[in-house]
């Protein structure tokens, strides 16, 4: 270890702790994984939440390291000693006590959190990285778990596949609260449906409470769902989805997902023909994709019994009878 990292960790010597700063990267990058380890030896001693001076002379060690870290390029190199650090941080209280204060090793974490996952699309880190990340989700501590999803969304777009075995992990949290989480379910899905199909009826109920970006993303998690040919998987979710519909910004991709069920599936929406009815009788411009859904339907007369539909072609509107006959398009 390089002399000064020496003195200023062994003797928690604060008073040279700002003299890390006077020395050249490459002259301390050799030092870095040895004092990354001084440091979780020091921060996981009894009195360290405590103690104020060796917090603070912890706080300068590590912006020194990641710093260097960064600017010499040698998160390969010092990833592991990183990520330790990292990690032993869950082995204590980060859940604030007060108001927007942080624990010693909550501040310790969100020191060295972005130096870790701002290299989401390098997979040897993040191969290191995402196991310890998604435990952090389930912490107590909101702000950590918004910065850590913000970048377990990017480490998603590079490569889904580190997140996949971390699934219920993800969903849990989004079911938690943790909206911006949505974003990476459309994906996961794709590679671990199972963790996913339970929880659908949970996370369609959260589309009230979310912003209208994460309702488009929890949209798409539906619409995968239906262009996989699951109806009972949806099942339960068809009516919600269908109450969305006077919402003129997903009207859209619901009805999409809609369509693609009678598709496959009339019979599932066979039930929700007179909330479509309704919905299409107090929003005309959805009239001509709920056609679509009501002559997919129409042809199953022997399953729901009674559907006939009149299309019009002045003011457009559907109606539905007692009739057994079969929806005849000409």
């Amino acid at each position: 270890m390089h002399h000064l990292f020496g003195l200023v960790l062994g003797q928690k010597d604060l008073s040279r702790a700002g003299d890390l700063f006077s020395l050249d990267d490459a002259e301390i990058e050799g030092s870095l994984s040895e004092a990354l380890e001084q440091i979780r030896r020091i921060s996981s001693s009894s009195d360290y939440q405590t103690n104020d001076n060796d917090q603070a002379v912890v706080e300068i060690c590590i912006t020194r390291i990641t710093t260097a870290i960064r600017e010499t390029e040698s998160i390969e190199k010092h990833g592991k000693a990183l990520v330790a650090l990292w990690e032993s941080c869950l082995e204590h209280k980060l859940k604030p006590s007060g108001k927007d204060e942080d624990t010693p090793h909550a501040k310790i974490a969100s020191d060295i959190m972005s130096c870790i996952l701002q290299n989401y699309n390098r997979p040897p880190i993040m191969a290191l990285a995402v196991p310890v990340a998604v435990r952090f989700l389930q912490r107590g501590n909101k702000e950590l778990c918004r910065n850590m999803s913000s970048y377990l969304s990017l480490a998603a777009i590079s490569n889904v596949d580190l997140l996949v075995d971390h699934t219920d992990a993800i969903v849990k949290s989004v079911l938690q609260g943790n909206s911006m989480l949505l974003r990476v379910l459309p994906s996961l899905y794709e590679k671990q449906p199972q963790s996913i199909n339970s929880h659908l009826k949970e996370l369609v109920a959260l589309m009230s409470q979310l912003e209208q970006a994460e309702q488009h993303h929890l949209l798409r998690v539906f619409q995968v769902v239906a262009r996989r040919k699951q109806p009972e998987v949806l099942k339960e979710c068809i009516p919600f989805l269908i109450s969305h519909l006077r919402d003129p910004h997903h009207n859209d991709i619901i009805l999409n997902i809609l369509i693609e069920i009678s598709d496959y599936e009339p019979v599932a929406l066979a039930s929700s023909l007179p909330m479509l009815k309704e919905i299409g009788e107090s929003f005309p411009s959805l009239i001509g994709q709920m056609a679509k859904i009501f002559g997919a339907v129409g042809h199953l007369d022997e399953i729901y019994d009674g559907v006939i539909i009149t299309y019009y072609t002045g003011p457009s509107y559907l109606v539905d009878t007692a009739s057994t006959k079969k929806y005849d398009p000409s």
